[in-house]
């Protein structure tokens, strides 16, 4: 398989949806668990957005200032990311909070990555934030969830060169 094609945005975007409704899922089953997931996800989706650029560069070792930009990025997302799960096991803020807050802070480090990415990155985004706002305030939330994704992927694919 073409390594190119399997890091396309719509790819990409895919799999970051499907994480994310793994996620939702893992936040309304087990809410006491769900930190470690998101915890995990933090790093997951830091590969996945820094391996494109990582994979250019190795193959025309032209964008060495954007690969280095985007792991700046992501490290400050990650060591948010390792400052609340650290206040988490000194018992500073209690399971489904820590859970919360790392989601929060992935959706804000994916939102703001799609600034300079584009559409993709954006929704992605505010689809974790949305899944945030769910996971917190509503009983009944995955169905709707899993249809506004299957949209969004629907619509990349047909929106593939962007």
């Amino acid at each position: 398989m073409n390594k190119q094609n399997l890091l396309s945005a719509h790819h990409l975007f895919t799999l970051r949806l499907l994480l994310s409704l793994l996620g939702t899922y893992i936040g309304y089953s087990y809410r006491h668990t769900s930190h470690d997931y998101w915890f995990v996800m933090i790093f997951l989706f830091t590969v996945i957005a820094i391996a494109p650029d990582y994979y250019q560069f190795k193959q025309q070792g032209d964008n060495l200032k954007e690969l280095i930009n985007r792991l700046l990025h992501w490290a400050g997302g990650l060591a948010a990311g390792i400052v609340v799960y650290a206040y988490h096991h000194s018992g500073r803020i209690f399971h489904e909070e820590a859970g919360l807050i790392v989601l929060l802070i992935l959706a804000l480090t994916t939102y703001l990555d799609g600034i300079k990415r584009g559409w993709r990155c954006i929704f992605a985004g505010l689809f974790l934030g949305l899944i945030t706002v769910c996971i917190a305030y509503f009983d009944s939330y995955i169905w709707q969830l899993i249809t506004l994704a299957a949209v969004a992927i629907v619509y990349s694919h047909y929106r593939q060169n962007d």
